[in-house]
């Protein structure tokens, strides 16, 4: 343990864990100009930039800062060596972790690094021609554990085929196919439609019953609309739609089937089902 890295939780870390030399510290004596800048001041700073990750990502790059330490702590690298670090020392910890986790968790972990340097104004001076190689290296020697296998694509025949699984007059089934048909034909993130958990959300960041209208597209066919308030691509929301289908897959008896059997308060998560 170490008074620069506090216990908090890993969407925390890249902010509340500091180099030794961070530049966000106030230090009178090598900056003029942080002499007329509070505490309160470069710890705003701190959170508005690392507002710039969304929250799963803070999350991540937090366990990834993790074992950037802890590599650290094994191989007993000095504080003041491991931010800024040199070139040698990341490849170092990129070869280190080859073959323990996939390509794509070992460069978020190498970017959380990264990013800590960013946060605390300290320099990241790693050549990417080497990162990307080296990083391409051990995607490549990742353990077969670590890679999902290949999956048919969902299709309209494939959703068909759940909703004959299912019972429409149940409150949780009729929710899963209203939440299906209308992620899949809105072209739409899963988690842009759904909650984490049913403690672990904001209300505000999650499409409700009344998110939804109806218009006319450019070719005068009516479509329904979600106006999201947030997705991965954009803190400020989207809109998306779908129009109403002729077959067993169509979103609108789906949806209107969900608000029958739930029917979801206007400013209720949408997909809101009654559950003991």
């Amino acid at each position: 343990s170490s008074p620069l890295r506090p216990h908090c939780h890993a969407r925390d870390r890249l902010r509340l864990w500091r180099p030794i030399q961070s530049q966000s510290q106030r230090d009178p004596e090598k900056n003029l100009v942080r002499t007329l800048v509070s505490d309160e001041d470069l710890d705003r700073i701190l959170a508005v930039m690392s507002a710039g990750w969304a929250p799963s990502t803070r999350e991540c790059y937090g366990s990834g800062l993790l074992v950037y330490h802890v590599f650290c702590d094994n191989r007993d690298v000095e504080e003041q060596d491991r931010c800024p670090a040199d070139m040698v020392l990341i490849l170092s910890f990129i070869s280190a972790c080859t073959g323990l986790y996939s390509g794509g968790t070992l460069t978020n972990y190498v970017y959380a690094v990264r990013a800590w340097h960013v946060l605390h104004l300290q320099e990241w001076s790693i050549g990417k021609a080497q990162l990307d190689a080296m990083l391409a290296g051990a995607a490549t020697l990742a353990p077969p554990t670590s890679k999902r296998q290949k999956r048919n694509p969902v299709t309209v025949e494939f959703i068909v085929q759940i909703r004959n699984m299912l019972n429409l007059d149940d409150p949780l089934d009729s929710a899963v196919f209203a939440c299906l048909t209308t992620t899949f034909f809105t072209i739409a993130r899963l988690g842009e439609f759904t909650v984490p958990t049913l403690t672990k959300f904001t209300l505000a960041n999650v499409i409700q019953r009344r998110h939804i209208r109806t218009e006319n597209d450019r070719h005068g066919l009516e479509v329904t609309v979600f106006a999201l308030p947030k997705t991965k691509a954009s803190a400020t929301g989207e809109d998306v739609y779908w129009a109403k289908h002729q077959g067993l897959e169509d979103p609108s008896f789906a949806l209107q089937n969900h608000f029958r059997i739930n029917n979801p308060n206007p400013d209720s998560p949408l997909f809101s089902w009654k559950h003991p």
